[in-house]
């Protein structure tokens, strides 16, 4: 059908298309908005979850800097402390008797009346940590004039965060180890008499180039002791009773007729002759007895066998044993024995040893002494005591057999050999004092190693020469010390965390306490 009239316009070209290009371009916008807006939301949430993630890492750090600050606090602590304190004889009877009870005063009677609960708060760049340390009794094993004492602590730590109230916990648990009583002096690292604050103990060591390297992992390391008396033996008897096997007795008690007859010598009242003797009894065979001052007493190590060399007034002796055989040979200027015996291995000077050492044996049976510092002078599983009545001259390195060295440290753990050098200051037979004391010689090997306990009850240590460096693995103990300028650095017998010491070790003649393993277990974070 024709409209009655007709248009004056006609329909623009295209007009469809544009108009879909427009609703197109609206749509393409919310689109693009309703992205934009999403990553504007998202961004929000990702802002907000990395603020949370990262106050959780810092309240970690925190309360882990608890943990860590407070574990410093407490191996501070006994690092001082807690290396050699006096205690009453009565709180190690009462730790016999009833331990858990008597533990926590004995802590106090070591550590102070504050030791445990031992806290800690701190702060720094925002953060702030608080932990608390606590310690309890766990086992005792007693060794008969002391007690070995294992007990379980534990620390427990909080970090937060300035104007964030939420707090971090975490916490570790560890075990430590201490020693009450008449302590071997081998568990005590570096003890000088005297009365010293530890400001004063540290610029003694500074002052003579003292060190005591850090083993990694270590967490309870060597340090200076000190005090003004009631650590070093005054007394040798029991330890020349040992090796003349014949019952405790004082210096100046031991007629010449009694030693005479311990000795294997006719009867008679007339002075020992100076020479080596080799006890034997009805029992075996004991030690070994010197009378009179040595010129030389060489260690050396040959196979499966210990060898001492002893040299006096042009006139040699040698001991040679062999634990895993069960065979012993002395040879005498007037000829040899052997015995299927080892003998008791401590040796007792009656005099001074102007030199000492280790040695190798030469291809015709000669040993002399070594200076290379590699040769051991111990064999493994031997657990050696040489103890003199007077001055003990080291002359070169004394090295265990079984030790080694990590990082430029030596490490003991796996080595069953012992050395124990005892200068005690007194004639056993007069009872008279002398000189006493141990000397490194002048003409000892500049680096000088020496891996023993060394106690100088009285005489001092003293560094003849100057510029050496000495490295002592297990301990030392003087009443006075004297480097002139050189170096010592000492590290602790690993051995010791185990409560392994030398039967022959001098003890203390009071009670003491003296903390010698701390180790972390388990570790919490919450």
């Amino acid at each position: 059908m024709k409209r009655p009239f007709s248009s004056r316009t006609r329909p623009w070209p295209g007009s469809a298309e544009r108009g879909s290009a427009a609703v197109t371009v609206i749509l393409l916008m919310v689109v693009f908005t309703g992205l934009a807006l999403a990553m504007l939301h998202a961004s929000g949430i990702h802002l907000k979850i990395n603020g949370y993630r990262r106050f959780s890492a810092l309240l970690d750090c925190a309360s882990e800097n608890g943990l860590k600050r407070g574990l410093a606090d407490l191996a501070s602590r006994l690092d001082t402390a807690g290396l050699l304190a006096a205690v009453a004889d009565d709180a190690v009877e009462a730790m016999r008797d009833d331990p858990l009870a008597a533990f926590p005063l004995l802590l106090a009677d070591a550590l102070g009346a504050a030791a445990f609960p031992r806290s800690l708060e701190e702060s720094s760049d925002g953060m702030t940590w608080q932990s608390r340390a606590e310690c309890v009794f766990d086992s005792l094993e007693d060794r008969g004039g002391y007690l070995q004492i294992a007990a379980a602590f534990g620390i427990e730590a909080w970090g937060g965060l300035d104007r964030v109230r939420h707090r971090r916990r975490s916490a570790l648990e560890g075990s430590l180890g201490l020693l009450a009583g008449r302590l071997p002096l081998a568990a005590i690292p570096f003890y000088i008499e005297g009365e010293l604050t530890e400001a004063e103990m540290a610029a003694f060591a500074e002052e003579n180039g003292i060190s005591f390297p850090a083993k990694a992992g270590g967490l309870l390391g060597s340090g200076l002791a000190a005090s003004s008396g009631g650590v070093l033996p005054d007394d040798p008897g029991e330890a020349a009773a040992a090796a003349l096997n014949i019952g405790v007795f004082r210096p100046g008690d031991l007629s010449p007729a009694r030693l005479r007859q311990a000795l294997g010598l006719e009867t008679s009242t007339d002075p020992v002759p100076e020479g080596v003797y080799l006890i034997r009894n009805d029992l075996g065979l004991g030690g070994t007895f010197v009378q009179g001052d040595l010129e030389e007493l060489v260690l050396a190590v040959r196979g499966d066998a210990q060898i001492a060399v002893f040299r006096a007034g042009g006139a040699e002796w040698r001991l040679e044993w062999s634990p895993a055989r069960s065979w012993t040979e002395f040879v005498r200027p007037e000829g040899s024995e052997t015995f299927e015996l080892v003998p008791l291995p401590i040796i007792f000077v009656n005099g001074a040893v102007a030199a000492l050492g280790g040695g190798a044996v030469g291809l015709d049976g000669r040993v002399e002494m070594a200076f290379e510092g590699t040769t051991p002078a111990v064999l493994d599983g031997v657990d050696l005591a040489i103890v003199s009545a007077d001055r003990v001259t080291i002359a070169s390195h004394l090295v265990l057999e079984g030790v080694r060295w990590q990082d430029g440290i030596p490490y003991s753990r796996d080595s069953k050999a012992q050395l124990i050098i005892h200068a005690s200051g007194q004639d056993v037979v007069t009872g008279e004092a002398t000189a006493g004391g141990i000397a490194v010689g002048a003409g000892a090997p500049e680096t000088l190693k020496l891996q023993a306990s060394l106690t100088a009850a009285a005489g001092g240590f003293r560094i003849e020469g100057s510029g050496k460096a000495i490295e002592v693995l297990g301990a030392l103990h003087a009443d006075a010390y004297e480097g002139n300028g050189s170096r010592m650095s000492v590290v602790r017998d690993d051995r010791a965390a185990d409560g392994n010491f030398s039967r022959y070790a001098p003890r203390t003649p009071g009670s003491h306490v003296a903390f010698c393993a701390l180790a972390v277990l388990n570790w919490k974070e919450y």
